[in-house]
């Protein structure tokens, strides 16, 4: 059943709803309630606190925080949403983003935002457009991440491996891994990444450096077949299929970031949700230990190295109160509110002006240095997204492990991936 027929049909019965409750109206005492729905458990304290200031300075909106797991956040969402009693607001990813636009489940802000002349140039343009569908903003930027190279420090000393140049291209970053294979252990790997498992962490990395593309602009067509891309996806899997990356099974059974945490890994490409992890000296071996590198230039002159992806606040069309949502959202995206959650919560946020702050406290807090996050997230290139991104992203994922497993080779897993991604995209746009 498409996802359409499951949203009218979810309005036929009601009864089926999963998640209890309407959208609020008013409340106690004449409050208007409003549901807030998020799925990390570590931002609750940063929100919370976020909620309180805005409560006490708002003593007629009463605010329910909601925090369900990511395993069970989009079917809960939907559900509600098919049946009229979604949260007020809610985190909104990419990938859901323009089904959930496209089907009306999404109030459009622009009104609200004219009305309240809120500056969208204050936010990094990367991760605003992200939540404009068909020229409309339906949500406001919260926090984001991108994609960087972890590299050992302890291990580069151990082994008398020099650091990598700054702003280093591809091919110095394979002599250099080269050169410390030669030097480390043969049950250590000079470099391990998710080149099975994800693309966001993975090889859409090497397609930005490579000045590629991996859809149009209008999210029409794929773009897997053009020479940036080509090329990007090349380098990466040469990379990724060589005796200089983890192998296959190893990647798969361990994990890429357990092999680093256990030093069996000199270089992790990941993305940066996962640094604070690292950071905890009682959770990791590593703690400390390495430094971030930008993932090196394959396109000369080229300034995007990093996708970026970030979350969005959105209301939803069932809310009965969106003028109030949409307050309470603004508040959340003030620079001052922001700069409250990037020192409670340890994540960057989407205005321009905390950028350097997620440096500064990631430096005063955990000894990371992570300067060079908000230096790669300027000309970063969005996660690529449509209607349907998750069935061509798993179409791409699923042609390069068969390359991975040498059933084909890498040209026919990129043309047999932009065919079935260009087959998507046209019953998208029917």
């Amino acid at each position: 059943m498409s996802f359409k027929k499951r949203l009218l049909s979810g309005l036929l019965a009601v009864t089926m709803i999963v998640v209890t409750g309407c959208s609020s109206s008013g409340g106690k005492d004449g409050k208007v309630e409003l549901r807030y729905a998020i799925w990390d458990k570590t931002h609750v304290p940063a929100i919370e606190s976020l909620i309180t200031e805005y409560e006490t300075a708002n003593p007629d909106v009463d605010i329910k925080l909601e925090q369900y797991t990511f395993a069970d956040y989009w079917t809960k969402m939907e559900t509600a949403a098919a049946g009229g009693s979604a949260p007020d607001i809610y985190w909104m990813n990419a990938v859901n983003f323009n089904k959930y636009a496209d089907n009306g489940m999404l109030v459009s802000m622009d009104d609200m935002i004219k009305e309240k002349n809120v500056d969208m140039t204050q936010y990094l343009d990367s991760l605003t457009k992200l939540y404009n569908y068909k020229g409309e903003q339906y949500g406001m930027p919260s926090f984001w991440d991108n994609n960087i190279l972890l590299i050992n420090t302890s291990l580069m000393e151990q082994y008398n491996i020099p650091e990598p140049k700054e702003n280093w291209n591809w091919d110095e970053m394979i002599s250099w891994l080269e050169d410390a294979k030669s030097k480390l252990p043969n049950d250590v790997y000079p470099f391990a990444s998710y080149a099975t498992e994800s693309t966001q962490s993975g090889v859409f990395n090497e397609v930005a450096s490579a000045g590629g593309k991996v859809i149009s602009d209008d999210k029409t067509k794929a773009l897997l077949n053009t020479p940036e891309t080509k090329d990007g996806f090349k380098k990466y899997y040469d990379l990724a299929s060589s005796d200089l990356h983890a192998p296959l099974d190893v990647s798969l059974e361990v994990g890429g970031s357990t092999l680093f945490k256990s030093e069996k890994a000199l270089v992790l490409q990941t993305g940066s949700y996962g640094l604070l992890p690292y950071s905890d000296e009682e959770q990791s071996q590593v703690a400390g230990k390495f430094k971030i590198y930008t993932i090196p230039t394959i396109k000369e002159g080229n300034t995007s190295k990093s996708v970026i992806h970030g979350l969005g606040n959105v209301v939803s069309t069932n809310s009965k109160n969106p003028e109030e949502a949409f307050d309470f959202i603004n508040y959340m995206s003030s620079e001052e509110s922001m700069k409250k959650y990037t020192e409670s919560a340890l994540v960057p946020q989407s205005h321009k002006n905390v950028q350097d702050l997620f440096g500064k406290v990631m430096k005063e807090k955990t000894g990371l240095d992570t300067a060079i996050m908000s230096e790669l997230a300027k000309d970063a290139m969005p996660l690529p997204n449509s209607f349907e991104t998750s069935k061509w992203d798993k179409a791409i994922m699923d042609n390069m492990s068969k390359f991975m497993q040498g059933e084909i080779d890498l040209d026919t897993a990129l043309e047999n991936a932009q065919n079935e991604m260009q087959t998507i995209l046209d019953k998208e746009n029917k």
